[in-house]
């Protein structure tokens, strides 16, 4: 259900204590908060931003904001004209930071981004209750307004492991929503909660209006997804948390439908599967061999023990994530640590013998 004019107005006022440089959420508020008659508030709102831009380097909108103050009659004149003067004397000056602001609504403009906003649905949660669940099928979004959430993963044997603590201004749920997957870990409340809950056809309607958004988002979809592989599988134990986050950030996550195929060009990485199942067909002498690589499966050119054999086709029997590992990445790993090393060559071992038999 979306938002009324009441609730998106609180949801505004909490996304700008959360994102307090957003410009697309304050310049709304401001404009909301006059329509009320609440001249005070929107002026102290006005003030606050023209004095954030300024800080920030944003001097052409630290300017916006004073001509809003000087329109909402602000009693600060002086504070407001020695502003002024500061923000044209750095407006040849490059803008130096961003602020914190909600990177999806970044590129839209103030009325885009409300549309998206107002889309949502406001949810509350309190303490100990769950979002979601691990290996649950669901597909939502969602925003931390207020609270904090806690993120485990239960691994096969029974044991818990703690993931991260998410606050205000986090969004989780974002893979499952973009993907379609099963939850990959359960989130819950750790505190008394309210947060926003976005449809996945909310989410695709922004990625097609704002390809920026679209990028942004997918980026951080990749991101959490390798980081969330790379907390099961056993060959990345050992990694500091420093070359954790390293791989994390420069792989890519590859996604194929069903029947889909790899291009060979792409097998000078090196390639973990992360989801789902894919054929490797190959023929051998007369004969067509069949092969599959599932979950926590190593192919590819980066590593000899790791490579398949030529000419072959790899093709997704369903729904597949590849985690895609670039060469140099994979190679400094191998020589930094040796338990990675060995677990890699033993796979690839393990990999021959079965393609032996199966070539038999």
């Amino acid at each position: 259900m979306s938002l009324n004019d009441k609730e998106l107005m609180g949801v505004y006022g909490c996304l700008q204590q959360v994102f307090p440089e957003d410009l697309h959420l304050a310049r709304p508020l401001i404009q909301w908060l006059q329509q009320q008659g609440e001249l005070e508030k929107a002026r102290r709102l006005a003030m606050e931003m023209a004095r954030r831009m300024l800080a920030i380097g944003y001097a052409s909108s630290a300017i916006a904001f004073l001509e809003i103050c000087k329109r909402l009659e602000c009693p600060q004149q002086d504070d407001i004209e020695s502003m002024m003067s500061m923000a044209q004397m750095s407006l040849s000056d490059s803008q130096v930071d961003t602020g914190k602001t909600f990177s999806l609504i970044d590129n839209l403009s103030d009325h885009e981004a409300m549309d998206f906003i107002r889309k949502a649905s406001l949810v509350h949660y309190q303490v100990e209750k769950h979002v979601v669940h691990q290996d649950e099928i669901s597909d939502n979004f969602y925003l931390i307004l207020k609270g904090e959430m806690d993120v485990y993963m239960q691994l096969e044997y029974g044991q818990n492991i703690h993931l991260t603590t998410l606050h205000p201004g986090d969004y989780f749920g974002e893979y499952a929503c973009v993907y379609q997957l099963p939850r990959s870990a359960s989130v819950k409340a750790s505190s008394d909660a309210s947060l926003l809950e976005f449809s996945k056809e909310s989410i695709a309607e922004l990625m097609q209006q704002s390809p920026e958004a679209g990028e942004e988002l997918m980026h951080t979809v990749g991101v959490r997804l390798i980081s969330s592989m790379l907390q099961t599988h056993p060959a990345f134990e050992s990694l500091a948390k420093a070359d954790k986050d390293w791989l994390a950030e420069e792989s890519i996550v590859l996604a194929l439908d069903d029947g889909e195929v790899i291009d060979r060009d792409m097998q000078a990485q090196c390639h973990v599967m992360i989801y789902g199942c894919i054929e490797v067909i190959y023929r051998q002498e007369s004969e067509t061999i069949s092969y599959q690589l599932t979950k926590d499966d190593m192919f590819g050119d980066a590593c000899p023990v790791l490579q398949l054999p030529d000419h072959v086709l790899f093709a997704a029997s369903e729904r597949c994530l590849v985690c895609c590992i670039p060469a140099h990445i994979f190679q400094s790993l191998m020589r930094s640590y040796g338990d990675f090393e060995y677990w890699v060559k033993q796979h690839g071992m393990v990999r021959q013998q079965q393609m032996s038999t199966a070539d038999r």
